[in-house]
């Protein structure tokens, strides 16, 4: 049902028709690092089919008059010819928005500062991104920023990252079309409170429905889309403990609940297929959050992020498989295109031959339940793991006296979160 109602969406959006167009859609990537690795550049040299980016130069606490400046690597960042914009990110901010005190001089002096270096390092770039979570109510305030912004490094066009709850307001119409360009945000929208609300990162019936919406407004912009994932602690009484970009953190409880939030790659794809078909003719593409970096684990990979820029699913293939060989080793091993999850529990057996020994690894535990067969157990620590595309992990091995086939299958605990096909060593 949810995907025939995506397909309706254009339909439900509103009675007044929002101008159409078809083809393919212009798709660029944030590169949001603010350490500079080999591992970073060497994901923009692999991102070619990517038609730009958008590069974190500087955060800024405008409370404290502090700036951020990442080390970038202009060599690497001129060296793709590609379009490369300049975000500024601004923390939460609640004082006022005047042309000339403390906070709009400490923004509009990083600006020009950053675009100065830019320009030193012979990196032109093709406009100044602002990211700043405005409070809906203080629209009218932030086109105050954004008026002295533009001012101060004109003729360098300054777009703003706004929020879907943006559109409803009135302030709206006249920050987007002085602007004359916006990036839609239509990722992590609100925090979850319930368990349920991580299910998904973006939900794509609401996103094609605000891309309808903004498509009303008639000014260009792009959508941003999300490619990551945060893990999110709930306690005994399911009530959300915190939310990290990095992993778990040792402040949640030892008996909390840690799920994955993450972007979903077939509904994304889903939404690249239709806005292909049709979207609004003021949306001029799609830009992605965040490139794919080797060890990112919390971020989709590339095989991943290149069918969805396709529209297509990615394909998925995880396998278990037991060596002949003695002792038989069992390995999970991902011949797909995106990130999965390991197998919760998995039974092996055999036939034939006498049980010597086994042991579990990685993350598993060993019970054995009969004779000829046994379970390995995935343990809490290792729920929130996922195997790359390419990627293998043992899961344990079994000694036998004499050589024989391990037969495998999902456990009884087998849950709906694993893909996995176990081979029976044939």
């Amino acid at each position: 049902m949810r995907r025939l109602a995506l397909g309706f969406v254009i339909l439900a959006a509103g009675c007044r028709p929002v101008p159409q167009k078809a083809g393919p859609l212009v798709q660029q990537a944030y590169v949001w690092q603010r350490v500079w690795t080999p591992e970073v550049r060497a994901a923009i040299e692999l991102a070619q089919p990517m038609e730009g980016f958008g590069v974190l130069a500087a955060q800024g606490s405008l409370a404290e008059k502090k700036v951020t400046r990442p080390a970038l690597n202009y060599a690497a960042l001129k060296a793709t010819g590609k379009p490369i914009a300049l975000v500024i990110r601004v923390e939460p901010y609640s004082g006022l928005f005047r042309e000339d005190d403390a906070a709009t001089r400490t923004l509009v002096d990083a600006a020009r500062e950053r675009i100065a270096e830019w320009r030193r390092s012979g990196l032109e770039p093709a406009e100044l991104q602002l990211d700043f979570d405005c409070a809906d109510s203080k629209l009218d305030g932030y086109r105050v920023w954004l008026r002295v912004l533009r001012g101060a490094v004109q003729p360098l066009p300054v777009c703003p990252t706004t929020l879907p709850s943006w559109l409803k307001r009135p302030e709206f119409a006249a920050l987007a079309r002085e602007s004359g360009r916006y990036v839609l945000q239509v990722h992590c929208v609100a925090p979850p409170r319930l368990l349920a609300d991580t299910q998904r990162l973006t939900d794509p019936i609401r996103t094609a429905q605000w891309v309808e919406q903004a498509g009303r407004l008639g000014v260009p912009f792009r959508v941003a889309l999300p490619t990551y994932a945060y893990v999110v602690a709930f306690d005994a009484q399911g009530k959300v403990r915190g939310v990290s970009a990095e992993g778990p953190s040792s402040r949640w409880p030892d008996d909390a609940r840690v799920v994955r939030w993450e972007a979903d790659p077939g509904e994304l794809a889903q939404l690249i297929a239709q806005w292909t078909r049709a979207r609004p003719a003021a949306m001029t593409g799609v830009i992605w959050y965040r490139l794919p970096v080797a060890g990112d684990a919390l971020n989709w990979r590339w095989p991943t992020l290149a069918a969805v820029m396709q529209g297509r699913a990615p394909h998925r293939d995880l396998r278990v498989e037991a060596s002949a060989a003695q002792p038989s080793e069992i390995i999970a091993i991902n011949r797909g295109e995106r990130d999965e999850p390991l197998p919760e529990s998995l039974e092996a057996s055999w036939s034939g031959t006498r049980f010597v020994a086994a042991d579990a690894l990685d993350g598993y535990a060993l019970e054995r339940t009969a004779d000829d067969r046994l379970r390995f157990i995935r343990q809490s620590a290792a729920s929130l793991s996922r195997l790359p595309p390419g990627g293998q992990r043992p899961i344990g091995w079994i000694r036998c006296e004499n050589p024989t086939h391990i037969r495998l299958r999902p456990g009884d605990r087998a849950g709906a979160d694993t893909a996995a096909r176990a081979d029976d060593g044939h």
